[in-house]
């Protein structure tokens, strides 16, 4: 495993032993239907097989959404590596301090459940909040239809209390606690993440670059080693990222194949850090790859790792005439008229 450090290692398609074929193929996909992507990158054994970028988008740091939850879950991992957290500590000794009263059942609310959203709510109330309310109030007097531990219900708010619980535990918010023992070691700069009410909005807001990404998916690809220094175990790694909780009552298709800790399950194989409009880390073990983008598109970019980098990694290096130098920037110069669409819809 290569590690990074101010830029990535580059590699060709021969040495990744992936079917370039493959990947003009991908390219010929997002050009012809114009998909907008606005940073995409494919990375083996920690070396770079190709970035691209749409002008204007080289090294931006952007929104990345619910890829944030991710963060948070290592952030979490790192701290019951530590010993300071637990999976079982009931969630509201956290908070009785401040809490006056809350709902009934919220004294079997576990970490873990905060970790897996299934909390019991049935309604994520985090997006109404406004800087007049209390966020930890509100949340423990929401009713719990269900008991914590029993049904999935994907939740903002969920990740919010555990960035919350962060900052009880460290007197650190959530970024900063990150920067100290996970950025500042894997390479990542000036990273940003806005706050609600004193702490990091642990479940949306983080802005990264693609690389800023990728960086970040090697070190789960590497089990949570980063050179020689261990960030956040293996152990809890594999808990993290594997099925937890049953999700294939799911609305959307793509997110029916089960949740872990704040860690979505490909269709397949392996898991993503997933957020809105298509931001995502994909891990793929088996050959040993990170794919990060992001975008603001609604058609499934995974389709386009599946159907194309997946079975090119399987076909392996042929001989052939095509270039894969040329569809980058045929990519950049399509990028230009759907990214001033974009820029139209984002102000209406």
């Amino acid at each position: 495993m290569v590690f990074p450090k101010k830029e990535f290692n580059k590699i060709s398609c021969k040495d990744a032993d992936v079917s370039k074929a493959h990947l003009v193929d991908m390219f010929e996909k997002i050009i012809d239907e114009d998909f907008n992507i606005h940073q995409m990158m494919l990375v083996h054994e920690g070396s770079k097989v190709f970035d691209v970028s749409a002008d204007g988008f080289e090294e931006k740091k952007e929104n990345v959404y619910s890829v944030s939850k991710s963060f948070t879950s290592i952030a979490i991992g790192i701290l019951i590596d530590q010993k300071i957290l637990s999976l079982d500590d009931y969630v509201l000794f956290y908070f009785s301090d401040e809490l006056k009263d809350y709902h009934k059942g919220y004294e079997k609310l576990k970490l873990r459940h905060l970790l897996t959203m299934t909390v019991g709510q049935r309604n994520d109330r985090f997006n109404g909040l406004t800087p007049q309310h209390n966020p930890v109030e509100i949340f423990f007097k929401t009713e719990l239809e269900d008991e914590p531990g029993q049904v999935f219900m994907y939740s903002n708010y969920a990740s919010y209390m555990l960035s919350a619980i962060v900052t009880k535990v460290t007197n650190m918010t959530l970024n900063e606690f990150l920067n100290k023992h996970v950025y500042s070691v894997i390479g990542l700069e000036g990273v940003e993440w806005p706050e609600f009410s004193g702490y990091s909005l642990g479940c949306t807001g983080l802005k990264l670059s693609v690389k800023d990404m990728a960086r970040f998916g090697i070190l789960l690809l590497n089990d949570g080693l980063w050179a020689d220094k261990q960030i956040v175990s293996k152990d809890y790694l594999d808990e993290a990222t594997k099925k937890q909780v049953d999700t294939s009552k799911d609305k959307f298709k793509i997110n029916r194949y089960g949740y872990g800790y704040q860690f979505w399950i490909n269709e397949f194989g392996d898991y993503k850090a997933a957020g809105l409009y298509n931001q995502l880390i994909i891990i793929n073990k088996k050959d040993k790859i990170v794919f990060s983008c992001t975008a603001y598109e609604e058609r499934p970019v995974t389709s386009l790792f599946s159907e194309y980098i997946l079975p090119g990694f399987d076909a392996g290096w042929k001989e052939t005439d095509l270039t894969v130098r040329d569809y980058l920037k045929k990519f950049k110069d399509n990028m230009i008229s759907l990214i001033k669409e974009e820029e139209k819809e984002r102000k209406q």
